[in-house]
């Protein structure tokens, strides 16, 4: 049972207002846990605090409270410690809460931070960045880059609705992708380390954090209209996989390193946050993080795995 938290916090997460963090600790606290509360005045002082704590042995787990941005670069901080690494999600996607089962409720998040095992999950990397969910070259990274974070953060995922139409609206772009040695043409490409994309939508149905191993999703459409048509498909199933069989548009390979080209430098994300333009190397990776997961069904507390 987990009872000294280190909690770093990012306040731009997510919708103002939200209740879960502190729901979250005072739901520790009413357990007899300590928990404490840390902000950087930048990502390198957030990442440099993390480690730090993680390195100092008086916390049982390092906790992320922000969206899957937040909770990457303290992964990436606490590569090669011992720690453990648990979240609080409230950002706006919260693929990696989807990923893992995790119901943002503060009784629910509070039960897997004590109780919860510490299972290994498979980084990848991105330019030699440590990312856990997927990295996007091309259409979404544009949605990303014209985002607002002051509006995200007073209305959500409503905000996704201005740059979502620019980056409908404008010409495709033209990404020369190279899938371990095999080179393929897209508009738009999404190299995948996780299961799920945009929340609950199952983009990758062949990969998961569990397993070492990517998979590539190639969006060959030039046409707004066919890209539309499969975004929407992707809203109406909550998967890829059916439009994807539907014809020969999008192409979807199990992988375990990818290069990315363009006459033109193209925007990139990683987990959602921004990551410069291509070119771009994204590798399975060897690294590994002990990430807090809620406990499988029928358990009663205690460590234990997930396989």
């Amino acid at each position: 049972m987990r009872a000294r938290f280190f909690l770093m916090e990012n306040p731009a997460a997510g919708v103002a207002g939200t209740p879960l963090v502190e729901d979250v600790v005072r739901e520790l606290k009413r357990q007899g846990a300590a928990v404490t509360r840390a902000r950087g005045d930048d990502i390198a002082a957030a990442r440099r605090m993390a480690r730090e704590a993680a390195d100092s042995g008086a916390f049982d787990a390092i906790v992320a409270a922000g969206g899957d941005g937040t909770v990457r670069h303290m992964g990436a901080a606490l590569i090669g410690s011992r720690a453990d690494l648990g979240i609080i999600p409230v950002g706006t996607g919260n693929v990696l809460a989807h990923e893992i089962g995790l119901a943002p409720k503060a009784a629910v998040v509070a039960r897997m931070l004590r109780h919860g095992p510490a299972v290994k999950v498979a980084c990848a990397e991105a330019n030699g960045e440590p990312f856990l969910l997927m990295a996007g070259i091309g259409f979404d990274a544009r949605v990303v880059a014209g985002l607002s974070q002051r509006l995200k953060s007073l209305v959500g995922k409503a905000a996704y609705a201005g740059p979502l139409i620019d980056a409908i609206v404008r010409p495709a772009d033209a990404l020369t992708v190279t899938v371990d040695g095999q080179h393929h043409a897209a508009s738009w490409a999404v190299i995948a380390n996780a299961r799920h994309y945009g929340g609950s939508f199952v983009l990758a149905p062949r990969t998961g954090i569990l397993q070492r191993g990517l998979q590539a999703i190639l969006f060959k459409t030039t046409s707004r209209a066919a890209l539309l048509g499969q975004l929407m498909g992707i809203l109406a199933t909550g998967r890829l996989e059916p439009a994807a069989r539907r014809g020969r548009e999008v192409e979807m390979l199990a992988c375990s390193r990818v290069t990315v080209t363009s006459h033109r430098p193209v925007p990139v994300q990683i987990d959602g946050d921004s990551f410069g333009a291509t070119p771009l190397e994204v590798d399975a990776g060897r690294d590994e993080l002990r990430l807090i997961v809620p406990e499988p069904a029928g358990a009663s507390g205690g460590s234990g795995s997930v396989r």
